[in-house]
């Protein structure tokens, strides 16, 4: 049996007529042109699927540009206004020591027919009582986005391109004036006052200047300026109340929006700069424990401030209290290891040193 398959191959592929071996190399040939087929079919599969991943990468890449175009001017924005704090705060008449104590106070909503709160948690209050606003999202965000600004206004196009950037025109166009129809409807029907709350002219938004409105922002700004131009216990005054409407972060709804970095930031240079002010105030006075509860608010609100640190260290040490100096001193070394992984600075290792040795004279007069 073996030998006779044997023999038929043999006359297979010896036979030179053409007759036995034709369908070899038809089959051959058929076999080879689907085999090149097939790799076509992935060559071009993979050419296409290279090509949409060209195409990825090159909106990843515009992305990131303007990713880093966002952040260079919030750069500059943030390197201006540092500017502009330090050459306040370089004009500014620090007060003599005086018996004045720590101001607290928080914002009486009932004298404004509006108020809005916007340092944390964002609320509009209608004669002292908060206004329960509509569920739709857009709609409270360009609440919170006018109250912010300045002048309360905003154009069409800006508004569109913040809250519908992949919509066409016609499309974004409609889903605004719906969204602003929600907002005026929503504000009218808390206080059943006959306003239109928001105006439109000339294809900018504003809300309706006849309503009195108010808000914790305002406030804090107008302190701050006051509190720059006067001297003595005043600009103390101003400055603890405008610190005392900083309970939080501007907006935590617009933590990662990018037009409120900037605002956020500038608010939390300014509360920086006014506790600084409060801290070294009491500290010159002696009254060590309003000295430190401003140095804390310092060191809460950015805890890599090693300054404040050091400041708190001679407050404690000042208080007879070493052993809570030793400890935030150790606080300060771990948090700039975390944080930065840097060691304390030669200054801060040693007022540590004279801490530890009890040396108090230069504790008292080391300076800060």
């Amino acid at each position: 049996m073996g030998s006779s398959l044997i023999s038929k191959l043999q006359i297979l592929t010896n036979d030179t007529d053409g007759v036995h071996g034709r369908p070899i190399e038809i089959c051959n040939e058929a076999s080879q042109q689907e085999h090149i087929q097939e790799h076509t079919n992935e060559v071009t599969t993979l050419l296409s699927a290279y090509s949409r991943l060209q195409q990825k990468m090159q909106e990843l890449l515009t992305l990131s540009a303007e990713i880093e175009a966002e952040m260079k001017a919030g750069r500059i924005a943030l390197s201006t206004l540092q500017t502009g704090l330090s050459r306040e705060s370089s004009s500014l008449t620090i007060p003599a020591p005086g018996d004045i104590q720590p101001v607290a106070t928080t914002p009486d909503h009932t004298q404004f027919t509006f108020y809005a709160s916007c340092f944390g948690r964002f609320v509009i209050y209608y004669r002292g009582s908060p206004l329960k606003l509509c569920s739709n999202r857009n709609a409270q965000a360009m609440l919170r986005f006018l109250i912010a600004q300045p002048d309360h206004s905003a154009s069409a196009d800006t508004l569109m391109d913040m809250f519908w950037p992949e919509d066409d025109a016609d499309v974004a166009s409609r889903k605004m004036h719906v969204t602003v129809s929600i907002l005026r409807n929503t504000l009218r029907g808390g206080c059943n006052l006959p306003y239109h709350f928001i105006l439109y002219k000339h294809g900018v938004y504003r809300l309706d200047p006849a309503v009195s409105l108010h808000s914790d922002i305002e406030e804090f700004l107008s302190l701050y300026h006051m509190g720059q131009k006067s001297t003595g216990e005043a600009a103390i005054g101003h400055f603890e109340k405008a610190c005392a409407l900083y309970t939080r972060p501007f907006l935590i709804e617009d933590l990662y929006a990018n037009w409120s970095f900037v605002y956020r930031e500038q608010f939390r240079q300014m509360y920086l700069h006014m506790s600084d002010v409060l801290s070294s105030y009491y500290l010159a006075l002696q009254t060590y424990d309003a000295a430190a509860q401003w140095t804390m608010r310092i060191i809460k609100e950015n805890a890599c401030d090693e300054v404040a640190h050091r400041r708190l260290m001679r407050i404690y040490t000042l208080q007879g209290r070493r052993n809570d100096a030793l400890r935030q001193y150790r606080t300060c070394q771990r948090i700039l290891h975390e944080e930065l992984n840097m060691q304390p600075l030669a200054e801060t290792e040693a007022l540590y040193q004279a801490i530890l040795k009890g040396d108090l004279e230069m504790v008292a007069n080391i300076h800060m």
